[in-house]
């Protein structure tokens, strides 16, 4: 059991960090380049496909990290602040989260009721994708800093 939640633990944590950066990273600058329309059509389509696969890896990633905490906790009992390595996977697991809560933040409709004409559509669309942009770099940097206490936590 411990090697299964390991094993499901590594990998949707790669496909989650590994997708958000390839996203901020790579897509978004060009994506960035696109008139609005283009943007917009675009960023739906990818949409359809990222938002489910990164929320079930997010999903697995969180679940059987805390059973990993769990199955240390048992064998290592006494409270997680106490050791390096305990206060490393809280670090790790709050940044997840927060990660996680900023994608849940983003995900939800873009208001149309300031849409009033085709220029202040165009100019909420800009400032959506400005937002939008600027929260996936804090939730890339939260995965890596989840990413960096673990390694710290597996290692001290």
């Amino acid at each position: 059991m411990t090697i299964a939640v390991a094993l499901v633990h590594i990998v949707f944590a790669t496909i989650w960090l590994g997708s958000a950066f390839f996203y901020s990273v790579v897509l978004q600058p060009r994506l960035s380049a696109l008139d609005t329309a283009q943007q917009r059509d675009f960023a739906r389509s990818l949409r359809a496909t990222m938002t489910p696969l990164l929320a079930i890896s997010a999903v697995a990633t969180i679940v059987s990290g805390l059973a990993m905490m769990v199955q240390l906790h048992h064998l290592h009992p006494g409270p997680f602040s106490h050791d390096r390595w305990g206060i490393a996977l809280i670090i790790g697991a709050l940044a997840s989260l927060g990660a996680l809560a900023i994608a849940f933040v983003e995900a939800r409709p873009a208001r149309r009721d300031d849409w009033a004409n085709e220029g202040t559509r165009a100019r909420s669309l800009a400032r959506l994708f400005r937002r939008e942009r600027s929260a996936r770099w804090v939730a890339l940097a939260l995965l890596f800093v989840a990413l960096a206490t673990m390694a710290v936590a597996r290692y001290s």
